[in-house]
């Protein structure tokens, strides 16, 4: 495994959102109610873009078909609750010094 670097974390505030390419994957990291999380830029329910998905105490919505996710339990889906719908990609993010990365 080695670290990969996203973002210095001088750079990360309230409202900050930026895409990456990792190896094939589209990740976003994301800075929102004092958490920085990193999941995958598609919901697992029919791949819409989460560019601009709206995220709330730890909840991701999905704006195509309203779903959530909780970002804080590894992305599993909590609304509509016993859909069969698996979790969104999430990320356990590393720091390196004065940077946030992931280790791949």
């Amino acid at each position: 495994m080695r670290f990969i670097p996203l973002e210095r974390l001088i750079n990360l505030h309230e409202g900050y959102r930026q895409a990456f390419k990792i190896e094939g994957a589209d990740i976003i990291l994301l800075h929102e109610d004092g958490q920085t999380y990193a999941f995958s830029r598609t919901c697992p329910h029919q791949h819409y873009a989460l560019d601009y998905a709206k995220i709330s105490e730890g909840l991701l919505l999905c704006s195509a078909h309203g779903f959530e996710f909780d970002l804080k339990r590894s992305g599993v889906l909590v609304k509509p609750a016993g859909f069969p719908c698996p979790a969104l990609k999430t990320y356990d993010l590393v720091y390196d010094a004065d940077r946030i990365g992931l280790m791949l």
